[in-house]
């Protein structure tokens, strides 16, 4: 598994509110990044994203429906990237930096590249929890 520790800016009028984020990937689900917010006061929100979202989420505005993410370039510098989260009048803006993610989403695609994906899945485990009865 690897993992990325960070302080994402929770945007909330024109301030950017501090809050804990830890990336999660896992080869063994290859095409999902779990991301887990710690809210005060010890509330902890998570969110699993497909991979290729926070990928194309640095470059252009991606996503539809409770994920929109697009890229934040200040200045020059690499700026943040923004992840709108949750259904219109019920959502919350967060940002983090758009160099650590970028950096961070290549060690993944070194454990496993894309289009490799597919293979690091056990099928018949996955069909034998489709069919099984509750």
């Amino acid at each position: 598994m690897r993992s990325w520790h960070t302080t994402a800016r929770q945007v909330q009028g024109g301030m950017g509110l501090p809050v804990p984020a830890t990336f999660h990937y896992d080869p063994a689900d290859p095409w999902a990044v779990h991301i887990v917010f710690r809210l005060p006061p010890g509330r902890v929100v998570d969110w699993i994203f497909s991979r290729e979202l926070l990928r194309s989420g640095t470059r252009v505005l991606s996503g539809e429906g409770d994920v929109r993410l697009w890229p934040l370039r200040d200045g020059g510098r690499e700026g943040r990237v923004h992840m709108r989260l949750g259904q219109a009048g019920a959502f919350a803006v967060v940002d983090v930096d758009r160099a650590g993610l970028r950096t961070w989403l290549d060690e993944t695609y070194v454990a496993v590249p894309e289009g490799a994906e597919a293979a690091r899945i056990d099928w018949g485990a996955e069909t034998s929890q489709l069919f099984a009865r509750p």
